[in-house]
Formats: C-alpha cells, structure tokens, sequence
C-alpha cells in the first residue's frame, strides 16, 4: 500500500504533540513531518496554553544567570536553540533565587516572558553521578573527574563558539555564557526586534538620548571600571582597557569621520573627567544603571567599546547598516582566544 505523506506546517505545542502521536509508526500508515511555520501558532498558544512534558518529546533547557548582558547573550543563544532544532526551549532560572543581587531583567527592560522549567523537568535531564555524593572525590575532581560524571551540556572554552551545541539531538540542559554573534547570526534581525527597550519614562534619560541622536555622528567611548579595577588590584587578572587603546581608537575614528562627536559613558563617570586623556574633545554622558548605558550607547552612529558585555550589546544594536566598531584585544586574558568579537569589528590592543 502506497504511504500517505502528509505535511503539517504546526509550531510550538501543538508541533510537540504531534511529533508525541508519532503517527508514522501508526496502523493507518500516516506518516507526518513537523516542519516550521506561521500557521496556527496563535492557535496553538491558546489551545495549549498550559505547560506540560508529553513522553518522548525532547526538551531543552538553557540556565539564565548574570546581569543584563550576560543575560542577553544566554537569552540569544536559547532562541538560536529553538531555530535550529524547531523545539521549545525552557529556562532554569534557579540562579536568581540563590542569589539576589543580580536580578532578572529581561522582562522588565524588554518585556520577554521567559517559560520557566519545572524542577521535576530540571532533575530528570541533569542526571549526575552518584559519586558527587562522596566529598573526597568531589573536593578531588581533577584526581576522578573520571567519575564525576553528569548529563550538563556545556561549553569546552568561555567565550568559544561551538556549532554543534545548536544541533543537539533529544533532551538538554545547557549551561554557559555562549558569548558569541556567531550562535545567533542566522536570526539576528529576530534577536534585535526581542531586545527593543519598553516603554522608557525617565524623563532625563530620554533628553540626553536625544541629544545625542540630533548630533550628526555620535562616536560612543565606553570605559568599563568598577570590578576590574577591584580584580587588578588584587592581581587576579588585567581586564582594564589602557588609555593608550582609546587614544588609537579615537584616532582612527577621527580620521573615517572627521566631523564626529565623541560621547564618553562609564559606569565611573567622574574617574573619566581627570583620567581619559585623548587628543580630541568628548563629552561625558551619564546614566544611573548599565541598562540606561545600553539605551544611550545604541543611540550612537558608531563606537569604540570596552571589553564589557554591556558594552558589546550597546555597539551590537546601534541601527546603523553602516557602522563602524572599535573593539578592544585581547579582550580577556592574552593567552585565550575567544569569539565574541564579531568579524566586521576593528581590533585594537587594548594595552
């Protein structure tokens, strides 16, 4: 008897219940092919508006943690995790009930909803071994890493794309920063619409958004101080951008755009006035949280960033097809390479 293929073109639940039905295998001979598509997803999301596991339907799951940027970049990766694999993607966000001073921001600034993994849907994916039990070995992991085994999938280097983390097959518990353009390239355009501010009522803050987006080239310096200066001191490791970065970056800036503005942000703007010397004027514009450096650095037409997430994502959505952005290297350690550095970015020492 000849096979009777039909195509259904369903997304989100209604796609995972029926891939669950598994009609190819069934006894009229059905066999049916989930594949991607506008149709009925508004259907689906009232239909099946509540949450629930179907046996043998995958799931993900992406652990949230950090401030905003850190939080952006994970966010990103999660929904390149759904573009790839056409499945839900849920989140883990244990990490903000454990620890209270950083919060989750997503929704309040951008006014993402986040569906949230259940704890019983977190313990069956996150299977480990037992022998984590046993304090000696745990206390001695590089001794029995052999045994300290679990089902986490994480990333081999901090800051280092890997392209096989997006075709994953069946369940998955992620668990990283995947701090790379490279993840979610393919949905960019999606990912800019996602991070658009909700509405903004802080009077001031939008003055000087204004301000700086009547001026006919605005050129963001972005200095990032506070818990680098604190690890430098310490000698843990240099983060900090020298003075000499900016005074090349400026110069090239200038010399692409010699009718430019530079606007100087920071998370210290007073250590700036008596502290950033470069050849040319700048003004300095300030704000009360990272979030609001975002709102004014994407203002600008082009930037020179600090090695800071925050940073990056302020120079990533400026809305300028053309742009130019100065990027500091290394931008960690000098002996690790890294991808978050997107490819049409200019490179400086940042020593």
């Amino acid at each position: 008897m000849a096979l009777l293929l039909c195509l259904i073109y369903v997304k989100g639940p209604v796609a995972k219940l029926v891939d669950a039905l598994d009609l190819g295998s069934s006894a009229f001979g059905v066999r049916v092919r989930v594949s991607p598509g506008p149709f009925l997803k508004g259907m689906s999301d009232l239909m099946f508006p509540l949450k629930f596991r179907i046996m043998g339907v995958a799931m993900k799951i992406v652990r949230l943690v950090g401030r905003l940027g850190n939080q952006m970049f994970i966010y990103a990766f999660a929904k390149a995790i759904e573009y790839y694999s056409q499945e839900k993607v849920y989140f883990d966000l244990s990490f903000f009930k454990t620890n209270p001073r950083d919060t989750l921001q997503l929704e309040n600034i951008f006014g993402i909803r986040l569906d949230e993994a259940s704890i019983d849907d977190i313990n069956k994916i996150c299977k480990k071994s037992p022998f984590y039990k046993i304090n000696f070995i745990k206390n001695h992991k590089k001794i029995f890493r052999f045994l300290l085994w679990d089902s986490i999938t994480r990333e081999k280097e901090y800051n280092r794309y890997q392209s096989d983390l997006l075709t994953k097959k069946g369940d998955a518990y992620y668990d990283g920063y995947f701090q790379s353009e490279k993840y979610f390239r393919e949905i960019k355009d999606e990912i800019k619409k996602e991070f658009k501010f909700r509405e903004v009522t802080d009077k001031l803050l939008l003055r000087k958004r204004e301000k700086i987006e009547q001026l006919e080239c605005p050129i963001f310096i972005n200095v990032r101080r506070g818990d680098y200066v604190k690890l430098a001191k310490v000698n843990l490791v240099n983060w900090l951008c020298d003075n000499s970065y900016y005074v090349k970056a400026t110069k090239l800036m200038k010399e692409k755009f010699p009718n430019c503005t530079f606007i100087a942000i920071s998370d210290e703007p007073e250590w700036l006035k008596n502290n950033l010397k470069i050849d040319y004027p700048y003004e300095i514009i300030s704000s009360d949280t990272p979030y609001m450096d975002i709102f004014l650095l994407q203002a600008c037409k082009h930037g020179i960033c600090a090695n800071s997430s925050y940073s990056w994502w302020g120079a990533w959505l400026i809305d300028n097809p053309d742009k130019v952005i100065i990027a500091p290297d290394p931008w960690v350690e000098p002996d690790r390479i890294v991808d978050i550095i997107p490819d049409n970015w200019i490179k400086i020492p940042r020593f």
